[in-house]
């Protein structure tokens, strides 16, 4: 398949959306099951298996099934560092999907974390397209030490998220999930480029990557359902998707080496935009109103609740 990046960059969108409706229907069931979780407590096994046999559960998975097969297929058209973040806007679907289900407007300050946060990341995204590659370089032991890497953040985060401060373990949690997100991205964009220039059925280190593949797929799922458990959607799919387009770019520059047209001026804007989106999500997760710690924020004046929206 040839390049093509604004059907790639429609693909994503469409899995972005559906993204969104997977995580607000696993939430609800993952929320029944655990009873709210009040305690934040990591969901248990036997939790988690009455979870994923819920009608909401295995529908969202459903929805998860098309965005993924939707990522795949943009990741055909265009470098990963161009897919990864229109994934971004999968957050404010979410915020409109729970705004719609709690049938109130998210507050003002909420909203103006919001905007910040897909601006950044938009522009972002812009910068790497422009910086991109046509054929990046593919060079095997760069993408073992990068998927190395990035499994141990990931496992850090984990740990962060199972035994951290309770009102913070949902977005960890769901930062370590999207790094593993983030290396999917990219090593499926690894495999596309591998079978296209080698002899991939004979080869370890195809097999080797789509192992992987397999085992970090499966770790995140099972950390994102624990950020389910442990807080509310808006925060995992803000996480999500703001952690793992950086990871899947930065690892598309770093070991893909797709953005090789970057210039410094670039370079040094990308590091900014991705501080300012790291940034409103964190915004976002000190506004949420699941928190115990009470929120100082500026009065809406349409809103008779300030800096809160639906929590459930």
């Amino acid at each position: 398949m040839q390049l093509n990046i604004p059907l790639a960059i429609v693909l994503q969108t469409i899995g972005s959306f559906c993204f969104a409706g997977s995580a607000y229907l696993q939430h609800h069931a993952v929320g029944v099951s655990s009873e709210g979780n009040t305690g934040k407590a990591t969901l248990g096994f036997g939790q988690l298996w009455e979870t994923v046999r819920r009608p909401g559960w295995l529908l969202g998975l459903l929805a998860m099934g098309v965005s993924l097969a939707m990522q795949v297929l943009a990741l055909q058209l265009a470098p990963v560092s161009v897919v990864q973040p229109v994934g971004l806007l999968a957050f404010p679907w979410s915020i409109v999907l729970q705004a719609w289900a709690a049938k109130r407007r998210p507050s003002k300050s909420v909203l103006r974390a919001v905007g910040v946060t897909v601006g950044a990341t938009l522009a972002f995204t812009i910068i790497t397209a422009v910086s991109s590659t046509a054929d990046a370089g593919l060079d095997q032991n760069r993408v073992f030490v990068g998927a190395f890497v990035i499994y141990l953040c990931a496992m850090g985060l984990g740990y962060l998220g199972a035994t951290g401060p309770r009102n913070w373990r949902s977005l960890f949690w769901a930062s370590g999930g999207a790094f593993f997100y983030g290396l999917e991205a990219s090593l499926v964009r690894s495999l596309w480029e591998f079978a296209r220039k080698y002899d991939w059925l004979h080869s370890p280190s195809f097999w080797s990557m789509l192992i992987a593949l397999v085992i970090g797929s499966s770790v995140a799922g099972w950390m994102v359902q624990q950020g389910y458990a442990t807080g509310p959607a808006e925060i995992v799919v803000a996480a999500m998707t703001i952690t793992s387009p950086i990871v899947a770019v930065l690892f598309g520059m770093a070991v893909l080496g797709e953005t090789a047209n970057l210039t410094g001026v670039g370079a040094f804007f990308m590091i900014v935009l991705g501080l300012v989106a790291i940034g409103g999500v964190i915004r976002l997760t000190l506004l949420h109103p699941s928190f115990d710690a009470p929120v100082h924020d500026e009065p809406d004046d349409d809103d008779p609740h300030p800096a809160e929206f639906n929590a459930s």
